[in-house]
């Protein structure tokens, strides 16, 4: 009796192990498939032979083709032709196949309209009690309405098969556009943002996805992020339709409770999500190894290299995020959808900012319009320090001409004043260019000082002017007229052009209005 349980028990872990490699096979375009079972039966010849027989015969076109049975349970039927009615629906062509089933585009007669049109594998759907919970949670699914989630029309039964017919949704899957390489950051949080949003409302009608992937999300032309396959969802507090010893959902994106085989809820969706937001920011999914096996292990035992080592582009708020929703208790991660949705709003407002910032920096400086008020007082500092450093020259001849020691001090502390007036404004002239957000409290310590050294320099060139003016008065007349000029730009000139180029920020009234 022992025996023959082991054998029993040998031969469902073979079915099943032949299940999942026979469902990632058919997911990938046939010049693929050949690599990926190298991949995965590497040291397993026999599980290859069986799996290559079943996709040679599922690859068969006729319709007179027998029904190919996937030892243990799923029956995977052959393809429908183009033109074929199916109930009420015509079908157009072959749009997509997976673990669950053959995607197509098909008409809906009754209604004419395009629809998706997912014939399911019998796998998920063995009993009655079976087909009742899918159409029970079908219908929780249908009852979803927002933008990012592919409407459900109906779960049908025509010839013994079940239909999931759902809105046809145009556009390039994640799969597709991540296999292109790393996806810009702006790009991965928008389209995580709009996830989110779509799942938080899922979640909370009571729905969980429960196989969110690349493969299950389509971006359309006009930038709108749609989830599909949520009519095969599971509405939270009914049991799971997964037969013993079967996983539901892709190996490379379960989440450790999945791999498990433990309870699943709203929070394997945002393990799923995350992982999904590595894979489009690095171009790799962290966990997927050569076989199921060592996949799942990862998912389970191993923490996924830090986004920003992988991808050196992503920034340290998008990484936080990812690892949130990659712990691998559920208790460690956001313990709301609406969290997580919050949290990703604030990235990409700050991300908006930045792009705003960087744009307003990369404008011409001396646009006619909108800078002229700036460009004059950027003159004005340029001007003013030219002027300070030139009245040096003849501030050194003067110096000759006063006695001894006044001759040396009068140089140096003039020398001293124009280094400090010159420093501080070429300082707040590069404020001004390239950070001009900071302008107003540099503004703020450096006034007094400037104004402190013109009136120092002033005075200076006032003393010297008065003390030569008998021997040398074309020089007196020079140190004059710099010292008058300097002290009319410092007290009235430099305050009006500072305050025309950078006005402050209008102050709300009472009442909240500007």
């Amino acid at each position: 009796m022992g025996t023959s349980s082991a054998a029993m028990a040998a031969t469902n872990e073979e079915s099943r192990l032949i299940r999942q490699v026979y469902a990632g096979a058919l997911q990938r375009d046939p010049e693929e498939r050949g690599e990926y079972l190298d991949q995965v039966c590497a040291d397993k010849p026999e599980l290859r032979a069986k799996v290559v027989a079943l996709l040679e015969a599922h690859s068969q076109e006729f319709l007179e083709t027998p029904t190919v049975a996937v030892p243990g349970g799923a029956d995977y039927r052959p393809g429908h032709a183009q033109g074929q009615m199916v109930g009420p629906y015509l079908i157009r062509h072959e749009i997509g196949r997976g673990g669950m089933g053959i995607v197509y585009l098909a008409d809906d007669t009754r209604l004419s309209r395009t629809v998706a049109l997912k014939a399911l594998n019998q796998e998920f759907s063995r009993d009655a009690d079976g087909r009742e919970r899918l159409r029970r949670e079908a219908r929780a699914a249908a009852g979803l309405s927002h933008p990012g989630i592919a409407t459900v029309y109906a779960l049908e039964e025509i010839d013994d098969q079940l239909y999931l017919a759902y809105e046809y949704v145009p556009g390039d899957t994640l799969r597709r556009l991540v296999r292109s390489g790393p996806m810009p950051i702006e790009q991965v949080v928008d389209i995580g943002l709009q996830l989110a949003r779509a799942l938080a409302v899922a979640h909370t009608a009571g729905v969980v996805h429960r196989d969110i992937k690349p493969e299950n999300v389509i971006k359309t032309p006009s930038g709108v992020v749609k989830v599909l396959d949520f009519g095969l969802a599971r509405v939270e507090g009914t049991p799971s339709r997964s037969q013993t010893g079967v996983i539901l959902g892709t190996p490379g994106y379960l989440s450790p409770e999945q791999a498990r085989g433990q309870r699943a809820d709203f929070r394997t969706d945002l393990f799923a999500l995350g992982l999904v937001l590595y894979e489009l920011a690095s171009g790799v999914n962290p966990f997927m190894a050569e076989t199921i096996t060592a996949t799942i292990a990862r998912i389970v035992e191993q923490d996924p290299a830090p986004l920003c080592q992988v991808q050196p582009s992503a920034i340290p708020e998008l990484e936080r995020i990812v690892i949130t929703c990659l712990q691998k208790d559920p208790l460690r991660r956001y313990q709301s959808t609406q969290e997580l949705v919050v949290e990703l709003e604030e990235l990409a407002a700050d991300l908006a900012e930045r792009r705003r910032i960087s744009s307003h920096r990369s404008q011409p400086v001396y646009s006619v319009e909108r800078f002229r008020p700036r460009w004059w007082w950027q003159v004005h500092q340029l001007a003013t320090s030219a002027v300070y450093v030139l009245m040096l020259y003849p501030v050194w001849i003067v110096r000759a001409w006063l006695p001894r020691p006044w001759g040396v001090i009068f140089v140096l502390t003039v020398l001293a004043a124009v280094a400090a007036a010159t420093s501080l404004r070429l300082h707040a002239w590069f404020t001004a260019q390239y950070f001009p957000a900071d302008l107003t409290a540099q503004q703020g310590w450096t006034r007094n000082l400037k104004r402190g050294c013109d009136l120092i320099f002033a005075s200076l060139l006032m003393v010297g002017a008065f003390a030569i003016a008998a021997a040398h008065p074309e020089f007196a007349m020079l140190l004059v007229a710099v010292a008058t000029a300097a002290l009319v730009a410092s007290m009235i000139i430099e305050p009006t052009t500072a305050q025309a180029a950078f006005p402050p920020p209008a102050r709300s009234s009472p009442s909240g209005r500007t």
